[in-house]
Parts: C-alpha cells; sequence; structure tokens
C-alpha cells in the first residue's frame, strides 16, 4: 500500500478513536455525578473536537475521505461503559475508568500516525493533540 493511503488509512483510525472518544466523554459529562467530573468531562469532549476538525481537514488536504461516524465497536464499548458505570456502586471512580481506555485508544493512534511521514506543521498540531490527552491521562490517573 503507498505510504499516503497507509498515511490516511491511520488518520482515519484517530479520527473514528476520536469520535468515538468524544461521544463517551458527552455522556459522561451528561451522567456526571459531581459538577468537577461534569466540567472534566466537557472539556475534553471540546478537545476532542478539536482533534476531530484539525484530522478531518488533513484528511481532505491529503485527498482522502473522512469518517464520518463512531466506529461500531466504539458504541458497543461506549454502551457497556455506561452500563457498568450506572450499575457499580463506585460510578465515579467507574467513569474516570472508562475516560482512561478512551484515552488509551487516543494515544495509541497517536503512536500509529505520528509514526508516518507528516508535514512539520501537521505533526507539531497532532503532537500538542497528544500532549493534552497525556495530560488528561494524568489528571485522571490522580484522581483514581
Amino acid at each position: 500500500m503507498p505510504t499516503l493511503d497507509k498515511t490516511i488509512a491511520r488518520l482515519n483510525h484517530l479520527l473514528t478513536t476520536s469520535l468515538d472518544a468524544s461521544l463517551s466523554y458527552r455522556r459522561l459529562a451528561g451522567n456526571a455525578g459531581t459538577s468537577e467530573q461534569q466540567r472534566l468531562f466537557s472539556e475534553r469532549e471540546q478537545q476532542c473536537a478539536l482533534l476531530i476538525d484539525c484530522l478531518h481537514t488533513q484528511i481532505l488536504t491529503y485527498g482522502g475521505l473522512p469518517a464520518q461516524r463512531p466506529s461500531l465497536p466504539g458504541v458497543l464499548r461506549h454502551l457497556g461503559q455506561s452500563l457498568t458505570a450506572a450499575l457499580l456502586p463506585e460510578r465515579g471512580r467507574a467513569r474516570l475508568r472508562a475516560a482512561l481506555r478512551s484515552e488509551k485508544q487516543i494515544r495509541h493512534g497517536f503512536e500509529q500516525v505520528l509514526a508516518e511521514q507528516l508535514s512539520p506543521q501537521f505533526r507539531q498540531q497532532l503532537q500538542e493533540h497528544n500532549s493534552r490527552s497525556v495530560e488528561f491521562e494524568q489528571l485522571i490517573r490522580a484522581r483514581l
């Protein structure tokens, strides 16, 4: 597979993962037990939206067709996480663990994309988004 096709495929994978995470954070914020968690998840959802816009634009720039919706496994995973969070007595911790799983998925996508040949400007944008993901993951781990 040519390098450009591989890059577009990896960008689309990260885009889909980001769409999955955005959906999860929206629902986690809506079901948050505390205003602090609601704020935390809402802010992360907004950051995911910025990443989604960035990836969408870059995929179009590379001549690819951007993914338009979350993945089926992502939606199913989110529904399972929502059910688990609703049933567990320690719902706040379950929500934090769900957020941590979303961040691990996003970080894996970043690792794959950053291994590709990218323009310096786009690489810098992705590294900034990746840094936000790292910071958010550290914040979540501190709250667990």
